[in-house]
């Protein structure tokens, strides 16, 4: 790990920003309200969910996990049905709808090799008329693969996902091909899932080690742990600015979908780029110096772009560990509340080829770019220079967290992320290597999910 020795710049002179300590707890108002309405919102759910809303994407990739390690197990002749009940207990943590029972039932169904009884699915699809249907069609589906029209299909696949797959396979020999090939979709699921875990942990292991070093050179007083100095009058318009952002991406695609004019798909992506524009460039509107505003939002090469994005590779090695722990406060959460973290990027990579490069686009490159800007270029260093750095981490990355739609368990493995790109912050001054510890984590999530 580089040590760096250099000492943070003297105070700038303090620019004189006209309602200032108003536009300040203007700000705070509308972060605090926008961060509440995107709260809300997650946890507005439905008391009951028809069967014909979209397919569970998380319980379906599980799913194939279960089917794959089944098949490798069974190459090893060591699958036994003890197995089939510890991993569907697991997964019941998985079930968000009354759908999801019927979903579990076809899974156990192929793990136990037996077909459910009759009394299995009646109380599966009790007082639902349209999940009633579709367990009579699965029922068919699973006794003969052309027992039903191919237009009964379509729609089953469209409601339930690859689960659908399953089923339709459940009546064929094991040497048949289109049995085989379901399987193998699973065993690479499967597969993809053990090296990953894998890889992790021998990132994890390198983490400790650079935390171990890190802390070493800290005691001697060779890395810097400090943000450029900002007068408060400056902190404050960078959470205006950010304060601005939010507002206007939260409100412009609500406005659009008001009017009596649609705005065409092919320009969905105005909304979130007018916000991001506006909020980064709003302290220059505010009469910061284009020189004080870059240092602000730490748009420089610090020393050097390569050293830099060296630097956020270290940084997210020592990140895993800690990303390990918080998966245990995540686990907690779930178990309290049912509240199983999700994204709809899951979605995004159960579609089409374009869909997928487009949201590996957003992943990778829009998203490192646009946030860490936002929210360390903006947030992190505004609320620090009203407060002490670690108090600003704090805020930070717990405003970075609950706006992310993955719900109340996805915000401790989130806002470690978030700490850990504002500490990158902190120690390289420069945006690149957040930036880069940014992309590297949402790109290897992306890369797992398109080997699945």
């Amino acid at each position: 790990m580089e040590s760096r020795t250099d000492q943070p710049p003297p105070l700038p002179h303090a620019a004189n920003y006209r309602f200032s300590r108003s536009g300040l707890v203007l700000a705070l108002l509308v972060i605090a309200a926008c961060a509440a309405s995107v709260v809300g919102k997650s946890d507005d759910k439905p008391e009951k969910k028809d069967a014909s809303l979209a397919p569970n994407s998380i319980l379906n990739l599980s799913a194939r996990y279960a089917v794959g390690v089944k098949g490798l197990m069974k190459m090893g002749g060591s699958w036994s049905p003890a197995l089939t009940e510890q991993m569907l207990r697991d997964m019941k943590a998985l079930k968000t709808s009354e759908a999801d029972a019927l979903r579990l039932l076809l899974l156990k169904s192929w793990l136990d090799d037996a077909l459910p009884d009759e009394a299995a699915w009646k109380n599966t699809a009790a007082d639902n008329p349209s999940l009633k249907t579709d367990a009579a069609l699965f029922h068919k589906l699973m006794t003969s693969a052309n027992a039903i029209e191919a237009s009964e299909l379509a729609s089953l696949e469209k409601r339930h996902g690859w689960l659908t797959r399953l089923a339709k396979v459940r009546s064929l020999a094991e040497t048949d091909p289109a049995r085989q090939a379901v399987v193998s979709q699973g065993i690479k699921t499967a597969v993809v899932a053990i090296v990953g875990i894998l890889v992790v942990l021998v990132a994890g292991a390198v983490g400790i080690a650079l935390w171990l070093v890190g802390i070493h050179r800290l005691r001697m007083g060779q890395l810097l742990r400090s943000l450029e100095p900002r007068s408060g009058p400056e902190g404050g318009v960078l959470i205006e600015g950010f304060a601005l952002y939010l507002l206007l991406f939260l409100a412009l695609p609500w406005l659009l979908s008001v009017l009596p004019v649609k705005l065409p798909a092919t320009l969905h992506f105005l909304p979130p780029v007018t916000a991001w524009l506006i909020g980064m460039c709003w302290p220059l509107f505010r009469g910061m110096s284009s020189g004080t505003w870059a240092q602000c939002l730490g748009l420089h090469r610090g020393q050097g772009v390569f050293r830099e994005m060296g630097a956020g590779l270290i940084g997210w090695l020592a990140a895993l560990p800690l990303m390990a722990l918080s998966v245990f406060a995540s686990t907690a959460i779930t178990r309290y509340t049912g509240d199983v973290p999700s994204h709809p990027i899951v979605d995004y990579f159960a579609g089409s080829d374009w869909t997928r490069f487009t949201a590996v686009i957003l992943a990778v490159v829009w998203a490192p770019i646009t946030e860490e800007i936002m929210f360390r270029g903006l947030l992190f260093p505004g609320l620090s220079a009203k407060s002490r750095w670690l108090l600003g981490l704090v805020l930070s990355a717990f405003i970075f967290a609950v706006i992310h739609p993955q719900g109340w368990a996805g915000v401790p493995p989130i806002m470690t992320l978030a700490a850990t790109f504002s500490l990158l912050r902190l120690w390289r001054q420069s945006l690149i290597a957040p930036m880069t510890a940014h992309a590297i984590n949402n790109g290897s999530v992306c890369v797992v999910m398109l080997l699945m």
